[in-house]
């Protein structure tokens, strides 16, 4: 890339540096997915350039499940542990395999029930992600139970494993890539019984690296925290929405083809639309994220029936097309109402046409709620959310409460920390030296992740299977709810 310094290094080079700032281990998790491996190896290839005693740790299963490869397919293992040796080698990194085989089970103490339950949660956060089922479909399901148990079992053998080089090593920190699924919240759950920092690698939505030192991604209050400190830019902000909206930036606005027509209603009655989400991403984010809104379909009705003088339209988020399980049948006496139109996930109907048309917009959490604010429009949202902190809506913390606000005469907030999560999405990062960007996506600098067509041959294989299972699931809970 023009402009850019490619960077050249030897392996002599590389343990020449004397570590001088204690010890890190990296933990290499999710090796077939190119973006997660490439900003894990150059961090720790970075970390090493500052003088750091670097301990890349990879997972040595032989058929493992984990999230990025459900299956347990040897091929995609033999895949995964060649990547990460071999691109490890070349950046002149040292590697450590994490045994996952029964013998560890014998070698090692029973984990404490906390680390097991932490472990739990990091296992059924990657399962309802994947397959789109909330927890109680996928309990009903025996081929996605099997599934869960294998992951368990797999992820509890990597963080004793994980115990055991931490007490070898007694490391400053561990470092992990995103750390919400079980085949990487493990290496948080290491850190924290060993009373050491953690430090979680992510990519931001502009496809650079980001780094959250001592906290998740997910962590909602931190990443509030953080967009707080972007400057409120109206400018950018106002180029980020409108860009918002267009299919070529947003993959979701592809799905928003045909314009809304608005509905007849007399002049005056308030006009209400409410905007739902996918509830699988947010049953996957773990105990913090849970809301007191989360059954949708008797809120919604709730709302809609103790309210007839105002009108409502219900928009589906499009991504629920997807979520395996019964969605429509707790919304079938709210589409009765003579003062409500739903629009389904499969309707490619403009949402953005529907916001303009309300008076007031109400939002289970998607990000409509701060395109809402920054629009000018009154907006409630439901749930814990990445912008319930902004003071960019109402927060009703019951439905009740909800139900009142829908009556009160709303105002809309102030506009500032809506541009300024418009700037936190264009320009937060953290630049890595090994990472260059083409423009559109992260590449290597200086160096090579090796087997690229293999990791993504081993992808698009469990992709496949994956989907599957999630339409055999689907189909299962349908039946179930017909019956």
């Amino acid at each position: 890339m023009e402009g850019e310094q490619i960077l050249k290094f030897t392996q002599t080079a590389a343990v020449a540096a004397q570590p001088a700032a204690g010890t890190v281990i990296v933990h290499a998790a999710y090796p077939l997915w190119r973006k997660h491996l490439l900003v894990t190896l150059a961090r720790a290839r970075e970390l090493q350039d500052d003088g750091h005693k670097v301990a890349v740790t990879y997972c040595d299963a032989a058929a493992g499940t984990c999230a990025a490869n459900y299956a347990g397919n040897p091929a995609a293992c033999l895949v995964c542990r060649s990547r990460v040796c071999q691109t490890a080698t070349q950046l002149g990194l040292q590697t450590i395999p994490l045994s996952v085989s029964p013998a560890v089970d014998q070698e090692q103490p029973p984990l404490p029930f906390s680390e097991q339950r932490a472990v739990l949660e990091g296992v059924q956060s990657g399962v309802i992600s994947t397959f789109r089922t909330m927890p109680e479909t996928a309990r009903r399901e025996p081929l996605i139970r099997h599934i869960k148990r294998r992951y368990f079992s797999n992820s509890a053998r990597l963080l004793k494993s994980m115990k055991t080089v931490v007490s070898r090593l007694n490391p400053q920190r561990i470092e992990v890539f995103n750390g919400r699924h079980g085949c990487s919240k493990f290496a948080v759950v290491a850190a924290r019984s060993a009373n050491i920092d953690f430090t979680i690698l992510e990519v931001s939505a502009k496809q650079h690296p980001f780094i959250c030192p001592g906290y998740l991604v997910h962590d909602r209050r931190k990443m509030q925290e953080r967009i707080m400190q972007q400057p409120a830019d109206y400018e950018a902000a106002a180029s980020w929405y409108a860009a918002n909206r267009r299919p070529r930036s947003n993959k979701y606005a592809k799905r928003h083809g045909s314009e809304f027509t608005p509905p007849q209603t007399p002049q005056g009655m308030r006009k209400v639309s409410i905007f739902l989400s996918s509830q699988d991403e947010f049953a996957s984010l773990g105990k913090d994220w849970v809301s007191p809104f989360l059954d949708y379909g008797p809120i919604v009705e709730k709302a809609c029936r103790e309210n007839p003088d105002m009108f409502f339209v219900v928009r589906f988020h499009p991504n629920q097309a997807d979520m395996a399980g019964d969605l429509l049948t707790p919304f079938k006496k709210t589409a009765d109402l003579p003062n409500v139109r739903i629009h389904y996930a499969d309707e490619p109907v403009n949402s953005y046409s529907i916001m303009e048309w309300s008076d007031v917009v109400v939002t289970f959490g998607s990000t409509i709620t701060v395109e809402a604010c920054w629009a000018g429009k009154s907006v409630i949202t439901l749930g814990p959310s990445f912008f319930d902190n902004l003071q960019v809506a109402s927060t009703p913390q019951t439905v009740p409460e909800f139900v009142k606000l829908l009556r009160e005469d709303l105002t809309p907030h102030c506009r500032d920390n809506a541009a300024r999560y418009a700037c936190f999405r264009m320009f937060d990062q953290d630049q890595l030296k090994y990472v260059t960007h083409t423009g559109k996506t992260m590449v290597e600098n200086g160096f090579t992740i090796r087997y690229p067509w293999l990791g993504q041959l081993a992808r698009t294989t469990d992709d496949l299977i994956c989907n599957a299972i999630k339409m055999w699931a689907g189909r299962r809970a349908r039946k179930r709810k017909s019956a």
